[in-house]
């Protein structure tokens, strides 16, 4: 499934570029919603966009309800940022963890 907008927000988180740019990049989470109108199938999805940096693109994970959607796509966010920094040189910036990070659980660790 191609998403082209993450619909409803219901959260933002705003990083920073440490170059000369200051540029500012922008986590936007949707709103989880149904991913099947299969009768007793109650899967959901949760999509989240990355602006400001990469290619932008619209993506989501899944899970057998709301919870499980949001808990995986958070992982998933913070899998794309690890990546997204290393494209970056290192440069992205959560003003919230001095330790380097940013706020997100990931699959790596």
């Amino acid at each position: 499934m191609r998403l082209e907008t993450v619909g409803d927000v219901i959260a933002v988180r705003k990083l920073r570029l440490l170059d000369d740019s200051g540029r500012e990049i922008q986590v936007k989470l949707g709103k989880p919603q149904p991913s099947s109108d299969l009768p007793g199938v109650e899967e959901y999805f949760c999509p989240f966009q990355i602006t400001g940096a990469g290619d932008e693109q619209v993506r989501y994970a899944a899970g057998v309800d709301a919870f499980q959607a949001i808990q995986l796509t958070l992982k998933l966010i913070g899998s794309e940022l690890l990546r997204l920094n290393k494209k970056l040189d290192g440069n992205l910036h959560w003003e919230c963890d001095e330790s380097g990070g940013f706020g997100f659980p990931t699959f790596e660790g």
